[in-house]
């Protein structure tokens, strides 16, 4: 165990080296893929386009006949779904719509808004290039190309492709089953009557609604009292149904954060503290063959952890390449001085000024503020080494609608 808090690059370094758990595979219809992670290599089964065919509404012309001299009209038309082999005659236009096959001696297509109707001939506004608006077969994807590699995940951006090359059903990783639990004897269910030092369990809310994913099946498992022997009972009694376990709360080092504890007795603890901010209480382990993720229990720090740890290992286990963000890069619209040494997280918003994008500071930023999630749009990262923010400064920027979809 590492005796000094994990930077979150050797967190991904870690996360990288981590072999596939879920092994298993099915075969399921590609309307009902959408999030899951492939298990084969996707090659394509036909040409794409599979014909050579018009990309505009006109008029299909010979490449000799590429002048504004008037041109006979054919009487033949073609349509998208007309497969009659169809050749022009010199000096002649055969009139054609989008996605029908192109005549076999013709590659170039004059749009319709660039002609003219004289004396029932037509005339060329405007002279297309040789091959303009034609679509060749294959052009797009190629019969037998590889497509998709295996640990891709299906999403919106490659659904269309994998149905326009023949696949209806696609061999995907059986789902990972993660349960979880919330921890602490002051949780209970939302009410606005709390008793006490009672607070809401929003965190139960709040991982259910990450963990519902299509390669997720999830289960929560309660809320684990301050107890250690029945935090060690609940525990050791789940894992063998799970491939993985998350927890929210319990990971300090108070006198009530038995978790660590258990993991540390009954399994092996791959790290725990991160060099983060939030979310510096973080351990990871392992007990037999199901990982624990044991995650502080401020909801801002499940949020951001989640999304930049959590989410990347549950992908890589499931043999999903280790999932990259791409932040954009803004200035900021504020100032700071930063008191850690650690990498941290602010919650921000991007917003236009003065005709420029720059990152907008949420002004409450405690790791127990679970409105600077909500009324938020994103977060900016500052790295370890920074420790003065200067207006106009450049950082990353991180959407919450690319860390949490």
């Amino acid at each position: 165990m590492n005796k000094k808090p994990l930077f979150l690059k050797q967190i991904l370094n870690f996360i990288k080296k981590q072999s596939i758990l879920v092994k298993q595979t099915e075969t399921t219809n590609l309307i009902e893929a959408e999030d899951k992670i492939l298990a084969e290599n996707i090659y394509s089964k036909i040409d794409l386009p599979p014909f050579k065919n018009s990309a505009v509404d006109g008029y299909a012309i010979l490449k000799n006949d590429l002048n504004r001299i008037n041109k006979r009209i054919s009487k033949k038309r073609i349509a998208a779904g007309d497969d009659e082999d169809v050749r022009i005659h010199k000096g002649e236009v055969i009139r054609i719509f989008t996605g029908a096959k192109m005549p076999s001696n013709s590659n170039t297509v004059v749009m319709q808004e660039n002609t003219k109707f004289v004396n029932d001939k037509l005339l060329l506004l405007k002279i297309p290039k040789y091959g303009e608006n034609c679509r060749h077969k294959g052009e797009d994807i190629s019969k037998g190309k590889l497509v998709l590699k295996k640990g891709s995940k299906i999403d919106v951006k490659n659904l269309n492709l994998i149905a326009a090359i023949g696949y209806s059903k696609v061999n995907v990783y059986s789902k990972i089953k993660v349960g979880y639990f919330t921890s602490g004897n002051e949780l209970v269910r939302p009410t606005t009557k709390l008793k006490k030092s009672k607070i809401n369990n929003s965190n139960y809310f709040l991982l259910n609604s990450l963990l519902n994913k299509n390669y997720i099946t999830k289960k929560f498992l309660g809320n684990l009292p301050d107890n250690a022997k029945k935090v060690e009972h609940k525990l050791l009694t789940s894992i063998s149904k799970f491939n993985m376990i998350i927890t929210t709360g319990g990971a300090s080092v108070g006198d009530e954060d038995h978790l660590v504890k258990t993991l540390e007795s009954n399994g092996k603890i791959f790290f725990w503290r991160a060099a983060i901010k939030p979310g510096r209480p973080i351990a990871v382990g392992k007990i037999k063959n199901t990982y624990i993720v044991c995650l502080p229990g401020n909801p801002v720090s499940v949020h951001l952890l989640y999304a930049f740890i959590v989410k990347p290992l549950i992908l890589k286990l499931l043999g999903s390449t280790l999932l990259k963000i791409t932040p954009e890069k803004l200035k900021t619209n504020f100032s700071m001085i930063k008191k850690t040494k650690r990498l941290e997280w602010i919650r921000a918003s991007k917003k236009l000024i003065n005709n420029e994008y720059v990152i907008v500071k949420h002004p409450k930023q405690g790791s127990g503020m679970i409105s600077s999630i909500s009324y938020s749009n994103g977060i900016v990262e500052i790295p370890e080494k920074i420790s003065v923010i200067k207006k106009g400064e450049i950082f990353d920027y991180y959407d919450f609608d690319k860390l949490f979809k």
